[in-house]
């Protein structure tokens, strides 16, 4: 990629991490549409987008293992492990112009979803957040967007929020990571292009470390620090609002 794409490319990726900062979710649907417009490598763009997620996420389920529900979360992650696989083993057989389009589709979709009225939450609440977890994790695998029918389906369960973060970033989670593996294992995933995309990385901490500066305004000042230093993104995860 040449120097103005990659510039580009960081600046959305730290846009994409303020967003999920803020919100938990929102990390792929911000990022990837926009890459593949960039970098026209979609399938490439979809799992630096699980790897990079994977990274941002990975201190988040420990600092959040106390909220974390059972019962309301291996549900979600019976259904990523049916899901995910599923979804990325199809990832390298679609076709580039259909997967842009799948992209594209996928998050004008779920970005109209989130305006839709919740519903009534379910009384078989079991086999709902089993169902979410199997489409998110699929949607995962195939677009890396794959957050919001489990956030989704949270939402309308009335989960309290600290449940429903711990259970939505330990599922994106585990996705992500059965994703890049699988995509690695199966030698389709391009690890070039993989080991370059963490140069977005510095962008993205910086992005959550300023959506937590924004959240928990106790602490900015230590959170803006933070930005400024790779070495310290583990600090500002715990200064996070998760």
């Amino acid at each position: 990629m040449s120097t103005t794409v990659w510039a580009a490319a960081a600046v959305t990726a730290l846009v994409a991490a303020y967003v999920q900062g803020l919100t938990v979710l929102g990390y792929a649907i911000v990022f990837t549409p926009v890459l593949v417009l960039l970098v026209r490598r979609p399938q490439e763009v979809v799992l630096a987008s699980l790897l990079l997620g994977a990274v941002l996420s990975a201190g988040v389920p420990v600092d959040g293992r106390k909220a974390f529900r059972p019962r309301r979360g291996w549900p979600l992650l019976a259904g990523a492990a049916v899901g995910t696989p599923v979804g990325v083993l199809l990832l390298p057989h679609l076709p580039r112009t259909t997967l842009t389009v799948l992209i594209a589709v996928t998050a004008l979709v779920l970005a109209a979803v989130w305006v839709v009225r919740v519903p009534k939450p379910a009384r078989h609440e079991t086999p709902v957040v089993a169902v979410a977890g199997l489409l998110g994790g699929f949607l995962n695998g195939t677009t890396s967007m794959g957050g919001p029918p489990p956030a989704l389906t949270a939402s309308m369960q009335r989960w309290p929020v600290t449940e429903s973060r711990a259970a939505l970033v330990t599922f994106n989670l585990a996705s992500y990571v059965v994703a890049v593996a699988i995509a690695v294992a199966a030698g389709f995933a391009d690890t070039g292009f993989l080991a370059r995309s963490l140069w977005l990385l510095p962008p993205a901490v910086a992005g959550s470390c300023s959506a937590a500066g924004r959240c928990a305004g106790s602490r900015p000042a230590r959170s803006a620090g933070c930005s400024s230093a790779s070495s310290g993104w583990p600090d500002c995860w715990r200064s996070c609002p998760w």
